[in-house]
C-alpha cells in the first residue's frame, strides 16, 4: 500500500503487454487483489460473513473458469492468514477449510493440477522474483498508509502478508499453465512494478 506509484506502473507495463502480447486475462488480477486486500486490511474494519461468502464464491468460480484449482489454495492461505495475524477473524479458519474442499472436489472432477511445463529460465525467473519478496519483506519499514474506510495504520506483518499471498497467486498461474502463463495475465507485470518501487524506495532512503 505504500508504494503508491507501484499502481501506476503496472497500469502502464499491463497497457504495454496487453498490446505487445496480448496479456488480456485479468480475472486472476482481480483474485490476486481480494486475496490481498483480506490479509492486509487496507480496506479496513473486519470482513462481515457475507463479504467471505462472496469472496470464497467468486474464488471458486474463478478457479473453476481458468481450470485453476491451485487458486483455492491460495485463498485457503489467505484466510488462515486473517485468521491468525493482529487482529483475527477466527472464523476465517472454516473458509480456509472450505477453499481447501473446494480444491479436493476439483482434483475429484478430473480437473488437471498442473497442465503446463517450466524451462531451467521459467525456474531462475521465479526465484529471482521470490528473491525479490524475501527482500521487500525483511526490509520494509513499519507501513505509513491508513485504511481506506478507517484511521488505523496497516500492520507491517499483514502487508508483507499479503505481498506474499499476491506472489503465490502468480506463481500458481505459472506451474498450472507452464511457461505461457507469463504473457497470459498482467499478474506478473504488477508484482515487477511492485519491486521495482520498492527497489526505487530503498535507494531513497539510502540516501
Amino acid at each position: 500500500p505504500d508504494y503508491n506509484g507501484a499502481a501506476f506502473l503496472a497500469l502502464a507495463l499491463a497497457w504495454i503487454a496487453n498490446v505487445a502480447f496480448g496479456a488480456e486475462s485479468v480475472l486472476l488480477v482481480f483474485v490476486a487483489l481480494l486475496l490481498v486486500r483480506l490479509v492486509n486490511r487496507s480496506t479496513g474494519p473486519q470482513w462481515r460473513p457475507l463479504d467471505t461468502l462472496g469472496v470464497l464464491g467468486f474464488c471458486v468460480w474463478a478457479a473453476q473458469s481458468m481450470q485453476q484449482p491451485l487458486i483455492l489454495l491460495v485463498a485457503s492461505v489467505a484466510f488462515a492468514l486473517d485468521a491468525t495475524l493482529k487482529q483475527p477473524l477466527r472464523w476465517h479458519f472454516f473458509a480456509a477449510a472450505a477453499c481447501v474442499a473446494a480444491f479436493i472436489w476439483m482434483l475429484l472432477g478430473g480437473v488437471s493440477l498442473i497442465t503446463g511445463e517450466l524451462t531451467a529460465l521459467d525456474w531462475w525467473l521465479l526465484c529471482a522474483f521470490a528473491a525479490g519478496i524475501v527482500v521487500i519483506v525483511t526490509t520494509s519499514p513499519e507501513p505509513v498508509s491508513y485504511c481506506d474506510t478507517a484511521p488505523d495504520r496497516l500492520d507491517r506483518m499483514r502487508v508483507n502478508a499479503g505481498l506474499v499471498v499476491g506472489w503465490l497467486a502468480a506463481v500458481q498461474a505459472l506451474l498450472t499453465n507452464g511457461s505461457s502463463a507469463w504473457l497470459e495475465t498482467p499478474i506478473w507485470v504488477c508484482m515487477l512494478a511492485v519491486l521495482f518501487s520498492a527497489g526505487i524506495r530503498s535507494l531513497g532512503y539510502s540516501r
